[in-house]
């Protein structure tokens, strides 16, 4: 089988140019049903690899899983963040990878530690990671085709630190994303594990995760330009917790290579007071991760912000903050929603329009007041502390 995909994988990259419908419908090298599919596979992966995960793409040599499982793993920039989250709490100690998948999360983490054990019961996915080591010279991984939840307390006991990215699909192929939905199911297997991080939905309600988990020291949500990717849960053993506390950690990989971090905790969440004022000169939009996260009072006071509206979750100043874990505007006109009023503070008709605790969808809006996407101009459509419906236009920090 491995020879086999080796020779679909040249030939992937050979065509990677083509459009791959027109070469499987020509097959021009005239191969048969079983190797043009391996072929188109490796085509589809490749693509999806490109930005995803550059240096196994850059390596001629690596073999990819079906383009689900590379669409299902993590980026290469998340992987590396979660190996350098997973080294910071619990050293560089040996580490058991219970859902190994194509192998990226535990490639990344055997860069940090002394030594993975990689597990994952469907035997082409271990047969591939385990070549793809190899050829990615990180030879300090152990691979066992082996169903982690039919591992027997024995094999568990000699290890201190385990990663977890459970499968979240069921029986039907659907998505799912409840703790207890995944498999393997961590709250049937957490008391067998000491010291662990592992990876969830974006969907999931992290409050409730961390009641059901417990022991959880860090949760880390990560976005990669603004579009929340994974949720990550750091449980230590109760004895290792200096603190009775969970830290948030919200981390945004942004197109220009800027991260934006902001750190926060529930319980001063809940104890801060946030200020409210009409929209000033400046306004801001948190990114995904701070939304997810709830992080609504917290990001007020540490950047000493008001904000429009309790549900709004859009904040405004008269002077402006530098470094914003988010969008930062400059506010050209508060309007009524009213089309006339609207079009008269605009110069063009192309506006990018977003709306926060809005009756009426950005689409709805689009075709009210007769505006097209595109342009300088920002319109936000939301509710101000009155509770009247207002109409924020504003221009990105930085353009003319």
């Amino acid at each position: 089988m491995l020879e086999k995909l080796q020779q679909a994988s040249q030939i992937a990259q050979q065509i990677q140019e083509t459009e791959i419908q027109k070469y499987i419908l020509k097959n021009p090298q005239k191969l048969d049903a079983e190797m043009l599919r391996l072929v188109a596979d490796q085509w589809l992966a490749r693509q999806k690899a490109k930005h995803k995960l550059p240096s196994w793409f850059a390596n001629e040599k690596v073999i990819f899983p079906p383009p689900l499982s590379v669409e299902q793993a993590s980026s290469e920039i998340t992987a590396i963040y979660k190996a350098e989250i997973f080294a910071r709490n619990f050293g560089n100690e040996k580490c058991v990878d219970l859902t190994g998948g194509m192998g990226l999360d535990s490639w990344a983490l055997a860069k940090v530690t002394d030594s993975v054990t990689y597990i994952e019961q469907n035997t082409t996915l271990s047969l591939v990671a385990k070549y793809n080591f190899e050829v990615l010279a990180q030879n300090n991984i152990e691979v066992l085709n082996e169903n982690a939840t039919q591992l027997n307390h024995s094999f568990i006991q000699p290890f201190k630190t385990f990663y977890i990215d459970p499968h979240r699909r069921d029986d039907a192929k659907n998505k799912v994303f409840k703790i207890e939905d995944c498999e393997p199911n961590l709250l049937e297997i957490k008391h067998l594990l000491p010291n662990f991080m592992v990876k969830f939905s974006p969907m999931l309600d992290i409050k409730l995760a961390i009641e059901q988990i417990q022991n959880i020291a860090e949760v880390h949500i990560v976005a990669i330009e603004n579009e929340v990717k994974e949720l990550l849960f750091v449980s230590k053993k109760p004895s290792t917790l200096i603190i009775n506390k969970t830290v948030i950690h919200c981390i945004n990989f942004a197109s220009n290579n800027v991260q934006q971090v902001f750190e926060f905790d529930f319980e001063a969440e809940e104890k801060s007071t946030v200020k409210y004022s009409k929209p000033s000169t400046y306004i801001y939009e948190p990114n995904a991760t701070i939304l997810k996260a709830g992080a609504f009072k917290s990001i007020a006071t540490h950047f000493n912000l008001a904000k429009i509206a309790p549900n709004s979750h859009l904040y405004t100043s008269e002077s402006l903050v530098e470094n914003f874990v988010g969008r930062s505007f400059i506010c050209e006109a508060v309007c009524k929603f009213d089309k006339k009023e609207i079009l008269s503070k605009l110069p063009s008709p192309k506006v990018n329009i977003s709306t926060r605790n809005f009756p009426m969808k950005p689409e709805e809006i689009k075709k009210k007041l007769g505006l097209q996407d595109g342009g300088e101009y920002y319109l936000f459509a939301t509710e101000s502390s009155e509770k009247q419906k207002i109409v924020l236009i504003c221009r990105k920090i930085g353009q003319a």
